[in-house]
């Protein structure tokens, strides 16, 4: 991780597979590709994450803490 591009951040965040959602402190990589888009990269404990505590799954949404409303997991 760059260090210019660190930053210490709390943020809540919503599994996009089982619906869990949680707040967590991370380390996160902002950085800008060569197309202008923004590429977000989070740290915890040294590992690229997040990841789901519920189901493991990496697909989920950064908000800023406090944002995120528990929600139900939807029917698949």
């Amino acid at each position: 991780m760059d260090a210019e591009h660190a930053r210490c951040v709390d943020y809540s965040f919503l599994c996009l597979d089982c619906g869990h959602s949680w707040d967590g402190t991370y380390n996160i990589d902002i950085t800008v590709d060569e197309h202008g888009h923004i590429a977000p990269v989070y740290y915890l404990d040294g590992r690229q994450s997040p990841r789901c505590p519920a189901c493991e799954n990496h697909e989920v949404r950064a908000i800023r803490r406090g944002r995120v409303p528990p929600a139900r997991p939807h029917a698949r």
